[in-house]
């Protein structure tokens, strides 16, 4: 080591044996790992982002052989700690472990020691340090060199002087392993010699392209190299040429396949001519034993695009026979893109769409294992199997409805099995397929306790509800108590953490004062609302999601339909139809909704009725709809965007903005 490399490290506090970056109260264990024995983690959440948490994940990231991978630690909770062991790997030069929570399947908060990283390099069992232990203990600390597992620090970055000392210091202790991290030495190079990069490279890519057995991978670096960073066409042309010849059914020939057969405006026959074409050439079996993840999106997009070509020409035998090269992944996408499609569109006929359906389903229940939602370090394979289960889960509802509405109840009952714990009651569609196949597979004793799991999951519809009720009326008697009966099937916990959201999310902005005609022609004034809590929501005859939410704003208005402190306004917004007043109030009689109607300002720019809600988008900066705005005494106290799918949980949502702001003094 140069003197210069010996004052840099000493600067940076760190030996020339290993190195760590875990000192923290917060985690005990880590030391330094010795590879191919297992290491017993002690984490205390207190003092940390994660305090007061439950439900923490550990994530380790390891350099292993030159490659980086992620992996899960277990955790289990003892005493306000949470303890858990990892086995690591004989080649295993560098790990680093970050604490997670998640919600909806993403990351939510996560604590990696204040962004100074719970990091260390590994020895061996006699204590030495492991090939590729220095240079990932470069990279991995500047992540903005993009050549380890990204998204761990949030601010943290070594300077150019200490990625260039780390990567040197690999060659100079482990110079016969330069095939395997060629790439971060050029990156160091770039970053070292910026504008004499274009010079210097090439007698190094030279050198580099003289070694054996650099693979493809090498000769695909070079080329990349010549292309994009020192713009040399010539050259990388020759290197090209080399490619083709020595790697014909490579990766650089597969992606060049890949766009030739996927090229735009082509006519549907000549497109499934050439996908077909390049999956005989390249066939997926051949690239998976590789164990490559880089051009999973190329398979991705070429089964998709010809299963949808399939699908769309009524090509269902073609469609169905790719199945067995398909993993997880591909199946989900080509089952959400066309079989889900056609039956929420009613595009196929059910007797049709039911075999497509169920291969498709069961193909994916044997397949929700494969971790090909892994894509290398971006997910860890907890995260992969997370994620593969809620893809399933929305899949299998599809199915369960398809055989519900088929009047295939007892085929159905299987696939509700199937269903995952957290999904099992959480969809309204799903629960009234279940109910109805609880009424016709002799099952009507699991009605009411089912109901019940229906309104503690808060996913009902108005029909269950009053379906509660009638079984709640033939034990009681009557219907006195109802209403609290339904309130103590709910979660204490989640009733307050919802009601704190909201009062989190409470907004003071005054809006513009508008007049605008209803249904029957009368004039509203917003000015005449004085103290009254008013709830407008903004809506247009074309949007599914806005006419999906009424049931719920029906439960609402109904609930306040006496209270004159409270008022329920439906802003008809951005109807393209010359006609669309008469369309709105056909609308509305014919779904038999009780709903003040109120039709927007034209706006004089556009032409479009959207005036009233045009002048409220700057304060929510959104123009999308379903839009709730709750405004009391001349200003916007909540809005809300979008609509969730359950009336239940708007319901709730509503009336608790409602009873919030009456409380207000």
């Amino acid at each position: 080591m140069t003197k210069w490399m010996s004052a840099l490290a000493i600067s940076l506090g760190i030996s020339c044996q290993a190195y760590s970056q875990t000192d923290s109260v917060r985690l005990k264990g880590l030391g330094t790992p010795v590879a191919g024995d297992t290491i017993r983690l002690s984490y205390n959440p207190a003092g940390g982002p994660l305090e007061g948490k439950e439900n923490i994940q550990g994530i380790i990231y390891m350099f292993n052989d030159y490659h980086w991978v992620a992996d899960d630690i277990t955790l289990s909770r003892h005493k306000g700690t949470w303890d858990g062991k990892y086995g690591i790997p004989a080649n295993c030069a560098f790990v680093a472990i970050k604490f997670v929570t998640e919600e909806n399947g993403f990351v939510n908060l996560a604590d990696n020691n204040n962004d100074f990283g719970y990091v260390a390099t590994t020895v061996n069992k006699e204590g030495a340090k492991l090939p590729g232990s220095v240079l990932a203990w470069g990279i991995f600390r500047r992540p903005s060199a993009h050549l380890a597992p990204e998204g761990y620090f949030e601010k943290f970055n070594i300077s150019d002087e200490a990625l260039e000392m780390w990567v040197r210091k690999e060659m100079k202790d482990f110079p016969q392993n330069m095939p395997k991290f060629f790439d971060s030495y050029l990156a160091m190079l770039q970053v070292s010699k910026g504008d004499e990069f274009a010079a210097v490279a090439p007698r190094n890519l030279e050198r580099f392209g003289q070694m054996p057995d650099i693979g493809e991978a090498g000769y695909q670096l070079i080329w990349d190299t010549y292309r994009f960073k020192i713009k040399d066409a010539q050259k990388a042309d020759s290197v090209k040429q080399v490619i083709i010849r020595k790697f014909p059914h490579g990766r650089v020939m597969r992606f060049d396949a890949y766009n030739a057969a996927a090229t735009p405006n082509t006519a549907p026959e000549e497109k499934i001519a050439r996908l077909e074409k390049f999956l005989q050439d390249f066939p997926v079996a051949a690239y998976r034993k590789d164990g490559q993840v880089t051009q999973n999106f190329i398979y991705l997009n070429t089964y998709r695009a010809l299963a949808t070509l399939y699908f769309d020409k009524g090509m269902f035998d073609k469609f169905l026979a790719l199945i067995p090269e398909l993993n997880f992944a591909t199946l989900n996408e080509i089952y959400h893109g066309n079989i889900f499609k056609a039956f929420g569109l009613k595009l196929v006929p059910l007797e049709q769409l039911y075999p497509i359906s169920k291969a498709y389903i069961d193909a994916m229940s044997q397949k929700v294992n494969d971790l090909s939602y892994q894509e290398g370090t971006r997910y860890t394979p907890r995260q992969a199997r997370d994620n593969a289960i809620k893809q399933l889960d929305s899949k299998l509802m599809i199915h369960i409805r398809l055989l519900t509405k088929m009047g295939k109840y007892s085929e159905a009952t299987p696939y509700l099995a199937q269903l995952s714990e957290a999904a099992r009651y959480s969809n309204v569609k799903l629960n009234e397929a279940r109910l109805t196949i609880l009424e016709n597979t002799g099952n009507k004793k699991m009605l009411l306790p089912t109901l019940e799991m229906c309104i503690s999951t808060n996913a009902a519809s108005p029909e269950m509800i009053e379906q509660l009720k009638k079984l709640y009326v033939e034990r009681k008697g009557n219907a006195d108590g109802f209403e609290k009966y339904i309130e103590s099937l709910k979660s204490a916990e989640d009733i307050a953490k919802t009601k704190e959201e909201i009062k989190a999310a409470l907004i003071n902005i005054p809006y513009k004062a508008f007049r605008l005609k209803d249904m029957d022609g009368k004039t509203v004034n917003s000015a005449d609302w004085k103290d009254k809590i008013v709830v407008l929501d903004f809506w247009a005859t074309w949007c599914g999601p806005c006419k999906m939410a009424f049931p719920g704003m029906q439960m609402a208005v109904d609930k306040y339909a006496t209270d004159h402190g409270v008022g329920f306004y439906f802003i008809s917004i951005e109807e393209n139809d010359k006609e669309y007043k008469n369309e709105v109030k056909k609308y509305i009689k014919s779904s038999g909704y009780r709903f003040n109607v109120l039709f927007d300002e034209t706006d004089s720019k556009t032409g479009n009725n959207r005036g009233v809600f045009g002048s409220m988008t700057p304060i929510f900066k959104s123009s999308a709809i379903p839009r709730k705005v709750v405004v009391k005494n001349g200003v916007i106290r909540y809005t809300a965007e979008g609509y969730q799918g359950s009336p239940s949980k708007l319901y709730d949502e509503l009336t608790y903005v409602i009873e919030i702001l009456k409380a207000e003094k």
